[in-house]
Order: C-alpha cells, then sequence, then structure tokens
C-alpha cells in the first residue's frame, strides 16, 4: 500500500466507524419517534412539529460557534452528550406520558442535524474534492449499514420489549459512535477556521455575491420541502392502519430495506454513477426518480406505491443527497466553505421544513394524498429546473477554485479617462504612449488631444501624433505638420512630409518640390515618396530612378532609407527592385527591406522572407513582414508547414508568422497540419493553435478533425507509456533518453488539453492541465471536478486515460525490457528520440545499431547533448530545449593551470565541465573548486555581469561553452527553456542558503557567498 493510499485509510476508518453506529443509533431514534408521534397524536400535528424543529435546528445554527479544535465542536463528545439525553427520553417514553414523545422528535431531528453539519465539516477538510467522492461513498455505505442494523433491532426489540427499549438501543447506539470518534479524532485533521468566517453575516454576504451560492441554497430549500410533503404523504396514507408498536415494525422494517438498498447502490452504483453521469446528473436523479412513483400513488389506492415512494425517498436521502450535497461544496472557497455549509444544511434546509410546515397548516384539510402526490410531482420538476441553473453557476465556481475565470474585457470608465488624458500632458514619454495606446484601445476621441501631442518635447510622442492625424484626416493639423516639415525633428519630420501630402495636398505641392534635391535623404525620400503617392509627380519618379541608379553604390544610410520609401510606396513596379535589397551586403539594409516587402504588401517576395526565417538578425523581421501580408501568404506558408524537406527551425517560426496573422485559415491550417511531423513542431503548433483561438473565439473548429487528433494523442500515450516506465526502472530518471520519453507524453497531454481549448474555453483548459500536472492535491480534485463539468463525455473519454494514468504517477516498470524498447525507438520517426535510444544503445553494446541516417542528428551534438546530461541549470529542462542548446555548445580544452578567464572579465558565456575540475579565486582567496557535470558563469550568460573570480584549471579539462549570445538567440524562440534555467539555479541557490545557514562568518567575509560568486562567474 502507498502511503498516500495508507493516509487515506488511516483518515476514512475512524470516520467510517462512526458514522455506521451513529446511523445505527439514528435510526432505532428516528423510528421509535416517528411511531410514538403517530400513535399518540393526529397526523395533523405533523406540521408544527416540522415548524418547531426546523426553528430549534436555525437557531442551533445561527448561534456563535467555537474554535474548530475546542471540545464542544468535536462531533465525538456531541454524539456522547446526546446519548445521555436520549437515554433520559427513553425513560420517559418508557412511563406512557405524550410529552417526551415529542421531545424524542424534536431532538432525533435537531440533534442528526447539529452533528451531522460538524461531521461532514471535519469529512470536508481531511479529503480533497477527487478523494471525497471516494470516501463519502465509503461513509454513505457505512452508514446505510448502520441503518440496516438499526432497522434490524427496531424489528426485533419493538414487539417483543416495546419503543422505549428501542430508544434506549439508539442511545447506546450513539454513546458508541461517540466514543470511536473522541478517541481516534488526532488521526482525522481539523482545519483552523478562517477569523472572518465566524462571523454570522459571513455566509449571507456570500450569497448575496454568489450565484451560485443562492442556487445552492434554493435546491437545499427545494429538497428540505420535498422530503417533507414525501414524508406526510406516506404518514397520511398508513395513519390509523396498526398499533404503536405495528408502526414501530413497520417502520424498522422500511429502514431495514432501505439499508440494504444504500448499502448496494453505495458498493455497487453510487460511485460508477457519479463518474459517468457527473454530479449534476447524478442529484438529478432523485426526482426523475421520485416523480414517476408520485404520480403511480395517484393511481391506485394501494399501499404499496406509497410505500415505495418513502422507501425510495428515504434512500436517496442517505444514499445519494449526502454524498451529492456535499461534494456541491467544494466549489465554495475554504473561507466561506464552512459557513455556507451551516447556513444551507442547517438554516436554510430547516427553513424549507419550515416552509413545508406553514404550507401544509394553510392547507389544512385539503391536504389529501392526491393534492400531496401533486405536489411531490410539481417539486421535482422545479427540482429538475434548479439543477439545470445550477451547473453553469457550478463550472463558474469552479473556474475561481482553479483560477480559470475568463477575463471581462477592461472597461475605461469615466474617472479612468481623466487619469489617461492627464497623463497626455507627461514630460515622459513611455507614459504618454501607453496613455494615447490605452485611450484608442478604449475607442476615445483623440482628435482633441492632437495639438498636444504634436508640441510634446520627444520625438517619439510628436511621431505618435502625427500618425493619428493621418489616421483621423485632421485637416485643421495641416499648419502644424508644415512647421513640422519646415523645422521638426527628424523622425516625425519624414512622417509629416506623408501625412501633409494626404491632408492638404496644396500645401505638399507647394512644399515638397523644393526637398526632392535636400541633402538629408530621409527628408528626400519622405518627399519623393509623398509626391509619387498622391500625385505621380514625373519629377519624383525620376529623382528615385536616380536613387536606384546608385544601387549598392550608395552610402548605407541611403540604401536603407530608399528600401523603406519603396515599401511604403505600395506599387508592384517596385518590388523587383526592393528585392535586390534583400540582397544587401548589410545587415541593417536587409532588415530595412525585409519590413518594406511586409508594409508594401508585396506576395511576391515571399518565398525570398522564408529564407531569413533562418537567419538570426533578420529573423524577426521576417516574421512580422510575412505577418503583414495576411491571408494572401497562407497557402506558401501552409504548404512550407507541411514540408518535411523544409528546415525545422524555418517551421518552427512559421508557428508563430501564423499566430500573428491570426485569421480563420491560419487556425484551419494549425489544424490539418501534418498529422507525422517532428515531435516538438507539432507541439509548437499545438500552442499557436490555442492561443490563437483565445483571441478568437468566433473563428469555426471542425469537431471531427479535433477528435480525431485527440485519438493521436492517446495513441502516443499508450505507445510510450510502458516504455517510459521500464526506461525509469532500467536508467533512471535523469537518463536523457527517460526524459525525452516523458517529454513526449507530457507534450501529448498538453497537446490534448490544447485541441480541448478549440471545443471548450481555452483559457480553462490550459489552467486545468496547469492543475493536474500541479503538486496540490486540492487544487489537482477541482481541475478533475471542473473538467467533468465542462467536457462532453465524448471528449472526456480521449483524454481520461492520461489524466487517470498520468505517466509520472505511475510505478516503475521492468528494467529486463530496456533492450525491446531500444529496438523500437531507435527506428523511431522521432529524431530526437532516435538519437537518444541510439547513443544509450551503443553504450549498452548489445544491440546492433543501424547506419546513421541522413535525416538523423550529428554525431557530434548527441556527444555535447549527453555530456549536458545531469547537469543541474539544465535537470528541468526538456530534452529539446536541451538538444537545441547542444547544437550552439563548442567544446573547448585547457591544459592543468592554465586559466580560463579573469576576475572583471565580461560575463559572456556558461561553461559546463565534461572532464576535469577547475578552482575560483577571488582577490587571490581560493573560494570553490567544481568538477564534471558542474556548470560556471550561470547568472552572467543572463546580466552579462563582470566576473567576480579568477577560474584555473586543476587539471586537464574538457568544457562545453555556450555564447551568451547564442544562448539569448535560443531564449527568442524558446521562452520555455529560462523557466527551466531559472528552476535549476534557484533550486541550487536555496540548497546553498540552506547548507551555508549555520555558517554566518563565511556569508560576513566575502561581498557574495561563494556559489553566488560561481553562479555569476
Amino acid at each position: 500500500m502507498s502511503a498516500t493510499e495508507s493516509s487515506w485509510v488511516q483518515r476514512l476508518w475512524p470516520a467510517a466507524i462512526f458514522q455506521f453506529a451513529l446511523i445505527a443509533g439514528v435510526t432505532q431514534l428516528k423510528t421509535a419517534a416517528n411511531a410514538l408521534v403517530l400513535s399518540r397524536f393526529e397526523s395533523q400535528a405533523l406540521p408544527y412539529l416540522y415548524l418547531v424543529g426546523a426553528l430549534i435546528t436555525a437557531v442551533l445554527t445561527v448561534l456563535p460557534r467555537s474554535r474548530p479544535d475546542a471540545p464542544t465542536e468535536s462531533p465525538g463528545l456531541i454524539t456522547v452528550m446526546g446519548s445521555i439525553l436520549a437515554m433520559g427520553l427513553a425513560a420517559g417514553v418508557s412511563a406512557g406520558q405524550r410529552l417526551p414523545a415529542l421531545a424524542l422528535y424534536l431532538f432525533a431531528d435537531t440533534f442528526t442535524t447539529f452533528v451531522s453539519l460538524r461531521f461532514w465539516g471535519r469529512m470536508a477538510s481531511a479529503f480533497d474534492a477527487r478523494e471525497a467522492r471516494r470516501a463519502f461513498t465509503i461513509l454513505n455505505g457505512f452508514g446505510m449499514g448502520g441503518g440496516i442494523i438499526g432497522g434490524l433491532l427496531v424489528q426485533a426489540l419493538a414487539v417483543r420489549l416495546g419503543t422505549s427499549v428501542v430508544v434506549a438501543s439508539g442511545a447506546l447506539g450513539l454513546l458508541t459512535a461517540g466514543l470511536v470518534f473522541h478517541f481516534n479524532m488526532g488521526v482525522v485533521p481539523v482545519v483552523p477556521r478562517p477569523r472572518h468566517a465566524s462571523s454570522t453575516a459571513a455566509p449571507w454576504l456570500y450569497f448575496a455575491q454568489s450565484p451560485y451560492a443562492q442556487v445552492l441554497g434554493a435546491l437545499g430549500i427545494a429538497f428540505a420541502v420535498l422530503s417533507s410533503f414525501v414524508d406526510y404523504l406516506f404518514r397520511l396514507r398508513v395513519e390509523g392502519t396498526l398499533s404503536e408498536d405495528g408502526l414501530a415494525a413497520l417502520f424498522g422494517s422500511l429502514q431495514l430495506w432501505i439499508g440494504l438498498f444504500c448499502v448496494a447502490f453505495q458498493l455497487l452504483l453510487a460511485e460508477r454513477l457519479l463518474g459517468r453521469l457527473g454530479l449534476l446528473r447524478y442529484l438529478a436523479l432523485v426526482p426523475l426518480v421520485l416523480a414517476p412513483l408520485a404520480i403511480a400513488t395517484l393511481a391506485t389506492p394501494l399501499l404499496w406505491p406509497v410505500h415505495l415512494l418513502r422507501l425510495v425517498e428515504t434512500a436517496v436521502n442517505y444514499s445519494i443527497l449526502p454524498v451529492g450535497i456535499q461534494l456541491l461544496y467544494a466549489a465554495v472557497s475554504d473561507e466561506q466553505r464552512e459557513a455556507v455549509r451551516s447556513a444551507v444544511d442547517g438554516l436554510l434546509r430547516k427553513a424549507g421544513v419550515v416552509l413545508a410546515g406553514l404550507l401544509l397548516i394553510g392547507a389544512g384539510r385539503t391536504a389529501t394524498g392526491a393534492t400531496m402526490a401533486v405536489a411531490v410531482v410539481g417539486l421535482c420538476i422545479a427540482l429538475v429546473v434548479l439543477l439545470f441553473r445550477l451547473k453553469p453557476a457550478y463550472v463558474e465556481a469552479l473556474e475561481e477554485r482553479v483560477g480559470a475565470s475568463v477575463e471581462d474585457e477592461v472597461e475605461v470608465g469615466g474617472e479612468t479617462q481623466k487619469l489617461l488624458v492627464e497623463a497626455l500632458g507627461a514630460s515622459a514619454p513611455e507614459r504618454v504612449l501607453r496613455a494615447v495606446d490605452m485611450l484608442a484601445q478604449a475607442e476615445v476621441p483623440l482628435r482633441v488631444h492632437l495639438p498636444a501631442l504634436l508640441s510634446h518635447s520627444n520625438e517619439r510622442v510628436v511621431e505618435r501624433g502625427v500618425e493619428l492625424a493621418l489616421e483621423l484626416g485632421a485637416h485643421e493639423m495641416s499648419p502644424t505638420l508644415e512647421r513640422l516639415v519646415e523645422e521638426g525633428p527628424r523622425r516625425p519630420r519624414d512622417q509629416a512630409v506623408w501625412a501633409l501630402a494626404r491632408l492638404s495636398p496644396a500645401r505638399a505641392e507647394r512644399l515638397l518640390p523644393s526637398l526632392l534635391e535636400h541633402p538629408d535623404i530621409g527628408l528626400r525620400c519622405a518627399a519623393i515618396g509623398a509626391m509619387i503617392h498622391s500625385q505621380g509627380h514625373s519629377a519624383a519618379l525620376a529623382a528615385l530612378s536616380a536613387l536606384l541608379a546608385r544601387g549598392a553604390q550608395a552610402p548605407v544610410a541611403e540604401r536603407r532609407e530608399v528600401a523603406r520609401l519603396l515599401g511604403r510606396l505600395k506599387d508592384a513596379r517596385f518590388a523587383s527592385p526592393l528585392a535586390q535589397y534583400l540582397s544587401d551586403a548589410d545587415s541593417s539594409v536587409r532588415r530595412v527591406a525585409i519590413d518594406a516587402a511586409g508594409v508594401g504588401q508585396y506576395l511576391e517576395l515571399a518565398p525570398r522572407l522564408l529564407l531569413f526565417l533562418t537567419w538570426r538578425e533578420e529573423r524577426k523581421d521576417a516574421r512580422e513582414a510575412l505577418s503583414a501580408l495576411g491571408d494572401r501568404v497562407m497557402p506558401l506558408l501552409e504548404v512550407t508547414l507541411n514540408n518535411r524537406a523544409a528546415p525545422v527551425a524555418m517551421r518552427l517560426q512559421l508557428t508563430r508568422v501564423m499566430r500573428s496573422i491570426a485569421t480563420s485559415d491560419a487556425l484551419h491550417a494549425f489544424l490539418f497540419s501534418n498529422v507525422r511531423d517532428d515531435a516538438f513542431l507539432q507541439f509548437r503548433i499545438g500552442s499557436a493553435m490555442s492561443r490563437l483561438r483565445d483571441e478568437h473565439p468566433e473563428f469555426p473548429v471542425d469537431v471531427e478533425r479535433v477528435r480525431e487528433a485527440l485519438g493521436r494523442r492517446r495513441d502516443v500515450y499508450r505507445e510510450y507509456v510502458e516504455a517510459f516506465r521500464d526506461l525509469r526502472a532500467a536508467l533512471g530518471d535523469g537518463s536523457l533518453l527517460t526524459r525525452a520519453v516523458g517529454d513526449r507524453l507530457d507534450q501529448a497531454l498538453e497537446l490534448s488539453f490544447f485541441l480541448l481549448g478549440l471545443l471548450h474555453p481555452p483559457q480553462v483548459m490550459r489552467r486545468v492541465h496547469q492543475l493536474l500536472v500541479g503538486k496540490d492535491p486540492r487544487r489537482r480534485a477541482y481541475a478533475l471536478e471542473l473538467l467533468d463539468n465542462v467536457v462532453a463525455e465524448e471528449d472526456r473519454e480521449l483524454v481520461l486515460e492520461q489524466v487517470e494514468a498520468h505517466h509520472r504517477d505511475l510505478p516503475l516498470g521492468a528494467a529486463g525490457r530496456l533492450e525491446s524498447h531500444l529496438e523500437v525507438l531507435i527506428q523511431s520517426e522521432d529524431s530526437v528520440l532516435r538519437a537518444c535510444a541510439r547513443h544509450v544503445a551503443q553504450r549498452q553494446g548489445s544491440l546492433v545499431v543501424p547506419s546513421a541516417q541522413e535525416s538523423d542528428m550529428s554525431e557530434v551534438t548527441v556527444q555535447k547533448m549527453f555530456a549536458l546530461e545531469g547537469v543541474s541549470v539544465f535537470s528541468q529542462s526538456d530534452v529539446d530545449d536541451i538538444a537545441a542548446v547542444a547544437a550552439v555548445a563548442r567544446e573547448v580544452r585547457f591544459r592543468a593551470g592554465e586559466r580560463i578567464f579573469n576576475q572583471g572579465d565580461p560575463g559572456d558565456a556558461l561553461y559546463v565541465i565534461v572532464e576535469g575540475a577547475v578552482d575560483h579565486f577571488h582577490d587571490g582567496e581560493h573560494v570553490l573548486r567544481q568538477h564534471s557535470k558542474e556548470t560556471f558563469g550561470d547568472v552572467s550568460l543572463l546580466d552579462g555581469a563582470p566576473r567576480p573570480t579568477d577560474v584555473v584549471a586543476v587539471e586537464d579539462t574538457r568544457v562545453l561553452v555556450i555564447d551568451r549570445r547564442d544562448f539569448l538567440d535560443l531564449l527568442a524562440d524558446r521562452p520555455e527553456l529560462l523557466t527551466g534555467f531559472f528552476r535549476a539555479v534557484s533550486q541550487q541557490l536555496r540548497q546553498f542558503v540552506e547548507a551555508e545557514a549555520p555558517r554566518p562568518e563565511i556569508l560576513a567575509s566575502s561581498p557574495l557567498p561563494e556559489p553566488v560568486a560561481l553562479k555569476k562567474a
């Protein structure tokens, strides 16, 4: 038995025994009380008893609560005290007095509710939402077992020894339950109650704010009214048919059959139905079963329908409702749950009993068997409606519990607008530009603010003002634009030329021709472009031809401006000249030309732009240019994405381009991409698809294609899960091959939730996945509950196997099956898995490894990958990322005594020791020695800070060097690499702090702790 299972059993068994004994005792007390009241009073007294019992319970519910660990809050102590009181009532009943019968009826009713609130509150803190499904079902099974025993005791004792003996027997059952719980209560945890939760007003404030709590309260009232009506209908039909002891025996027999039914239901059906139907449909079984039985009582005067109705109603009250209602509280926040439970189970459900009593009193003699049956049917219909309304509120509450609520758009209100308008006059350009963007996004009119923007002291703000003037068609700004052209700063001046030509052609005609020969190439190109764009001016065309004729002989600055001009012209005649600048020797010219191809919408240049996706300097500009081409370039992008002959690096960039295009065609291309392709590329496609769906939920999706893709992810799980277990057993969790297979399983699960996000809210699906793979079992339980209620059963079945048998939670497999898995993996279509498996097989030496294929990873890169195996800073990274790092790492050797770098040198690389050892010296003092698989220069890799130590090779040493520029370039495309890097570094620092905490003298003697100095080396 696992530690988790053992802990679960230890929490369960004292509660189960308590529940068994409690229900056995309560069954006897309630059965005896019902028989006594029916035999000694008329049935018309029952509504008043309902009313008084409900009021007593309500008063007990609203009384201030003690601390959770106080003796008066213990279900065990409360039950012991109840047994003493019940024994006294037994004595009164045996004397033949009528009042003790009423007191017993009220005691049995209020005591059961009072102790149940304490008990279930303790159980809710002992088990998470998913454990509770199983635990609560078992607890109810034990309770029903107690109900059977109680029913048998009533049958055996009532006729032979009398009803008073039944009451005494019930009191002994309570005493047993109380003692069991009291002496084992340490096993069941007590969760401290938040301070504000003890306030009487707290639950009502929550009810006022929470639609879920409101429907939950209405549900509690409706179930209470239904139970009272069924009880009253039953008593009307059997009144006067039997003696006091006969009635007790009848009720005992009913309780016996109810108990047998409930035990069978709990053991055989309850958990399966919960899993199959989900919580809300499970609860809907109650009205759906009771309504036909109530109709049957109208169809025949025989007693069997009303007996069956009473039996089933009591059975569901003991079996379905306790589990179902208690599970509904899981969606309530921890701070409010106990108070809401007390309010619903204690006050509101008793308010339902009060309501039922008042209705019955008001109905008087008209409350006949027929009218009560009709009322029961009506209530069943009302319950179905309430459960239908509960689902969206329940899902919303669960989303809040897991932190996956869909965010509403933030509206810019009047006060916020006022603050943003004030920010337009700020001196800080960032603040002004941010305010402009927010006001524009909120569609606040900006025309009146153009003078302030155009007169700002910062060039960037003025340039933004010119752009806005052009967008808004602000002709009144023409004089200001003319002044900017004549005497403004460079960047807004060139932009003002274009704006002036559009907004005031007459002014432009007078001013711009004189600028065609201006010495400032930026202003000259702006004038040429504005005149060609607006008038097709021959002089401007001639000036442009002269610039183009200079070609590569022109200065770099001129080539940049001409390339930019060709883009702004947006004329197909200039696509060919612009193509020449894409081949320019200067990278800055190429980048401007790439940007111009997107601005000018030159679709014919798209194939050339694709090539730049693999160039470090030009990559970002190429992505933006291709994105600017929009849907027109999608056919080319889709073909390239699915072309396995194209470089994977290029195709990985295409996922970002297509997501940026953000059209329905882009989503369609993602969904219908190649199903047999690079695993990491498929993962990137899934991630981009999920984010795109998040931004555009209105885009149509092929549901069948999504389900096919979900099925393929399930197939990946089935293909690799046993291999993963066996590799863990044979090679360990740290093995690169084990990690690679585990990564594929991780990606398959995450991809499944990306795909579910196409059919359901993607933000919710991503959050559910995050919690399912997290470490918090309670939040994981909430995520599973949300998954059950949001995702359709057909779709849920496609991911259930991966979720319920998560590969990292499964036990280790058989190490002896290693070779059989290697034989399969070295033939895999997955290049990373194939490379890792080949390396392990060669190291094992017992398998014949086939010759390398052309598509295989280079042997040098594989060797560097395995050199990084076991290196702590990459221990949290995916193997795909490690392969990318290995591809840019270079191997360097140092002889013993050779200096690797000096203190104060620029921090421009990370070093991984493959073989050998190094010493660190700070101001000549030895501070640290490092060996194989350790790293230095970790933090310098990110901040570029000077080296705080000298590093010298102790012996002949081989290291892998990862240059900072190469690493940052990887981070631009693989941000998840940084997550793993930081996780590992923070773990190292935490371990160091814990190890060095007792040594303050070391920390005081140096400006930095040694390993911190090392990590910044």
